[in-house]
Parts: structure tokens; sequence; C-alpha cells
């Protein structure tokens, strides 16, 4: 499934994908490339952080391995609204409209310092460290947004 998800990011963006996190050691993620960082284990603020300290593009693009429904085209339409906003996050388009942050697209350069900051100051909540930052709600359809960690969850 996490391969599914790699090739939807990797048809919607022009850099390189990589996964997030320990390498897996297992041979059919042997060719993929991985990016890890001093936070590694922190929780997902510390992913993020991680791959913000290290980029060298205009903005990087978070994707948990179990949304396999989030193709390509929904990418496009997430990625869409970067210029205009330092986050945009993925949201349930039914009420309450929850934010899936590991669905998201970030403007490295206005927020690489801050999330910094926020996680240095002691923050592990990514709802939390974002105050400050302006953040767009890009809705979409549950199903798009559906993590899939079981069988019976395709069903």
């Amino acid at each position: 499934m996490a391969v599914v998800v790699y090739n939807n990011l990797s048809k919607a963006v022009a850099h390189e994908t990589s996964f997030v996190g320990p390498q897996l050691e297992r041979p059919y993620f042997a060719n993929y490339p991985w990016v890890t960082g001093e936070r590694e284990g922190q929780g997902p603020l510390g992913a993020i952080c991680d791959v913000l300290e290290i980029a060298t593009t205009e903005f990087v693009v978070f994707a948990p391995c179990d949304t396999p429904y989030f193709d390509s085209a929904s990418f496009d339409q997430l990625i869409g609204m970067r210029s205009h906003h330092d986050v945009v996050v993925a949201a349930d388009d039914q009420s309450p409209h929850l934010r899936h942050w590991l669905l998201s697209c970030w403007n490295v350069q206005s927020t690489r310092d801050h999330m910094l900051g926020s996680f240095a100051s002691g923050e592990r909540a990514i709802h939390r460290a974002i105050n400050g930052l302006e953040v767009y709600d890009q809705h979409f359809v549950s199903q798009v947004l559906t993590n899939v960690n079981t069988p019976s969850d395709v069903q």
C-alpha cells in the first residue's frame, strides 16, 4: 500500500519522492529513497521538522502510507493551493472538517523556522505548532481520506 501512495505522489510532483522514517529492512523497499533525521522516533511533528530542515525545494508534501485512495489528482488539488498559503492541509468536506495533517503541503521557506522553533520549545502537536502560520483547508470527500489499516477497511 505504501508504494501505491508513493506512486500517486510521484505522479503529482516534479521532484524526487522519498519515504520518511527508518528504512525498512525489506527487499521490496530496497530501491526507494528514504529520508530520516535527528528527530526520528519523535512523532509526526518530528518527521515534518526533519524534512523541512533538509528540504531544498520550494515546498514539501506529506502523505501517510495508508491512504491509497488519495490519488495523483487529489495531490494535484492539494499542491495547487500552495503558492497562496504556508500550509495546505487535506480536510474532510463534511463537518467538523477534520484536518489530516499528514496529508499536507508545506511552503519550506515560510514554515521551516517556525516549525523547528515550535519543536525545539517542546511542542509535539502539529495542530498547536502551526499557530501563527497561514493554513488553508483543502476539502476532500471522506472516502479519499480513508486510512486503510486492515483488509476490512477496503470493503
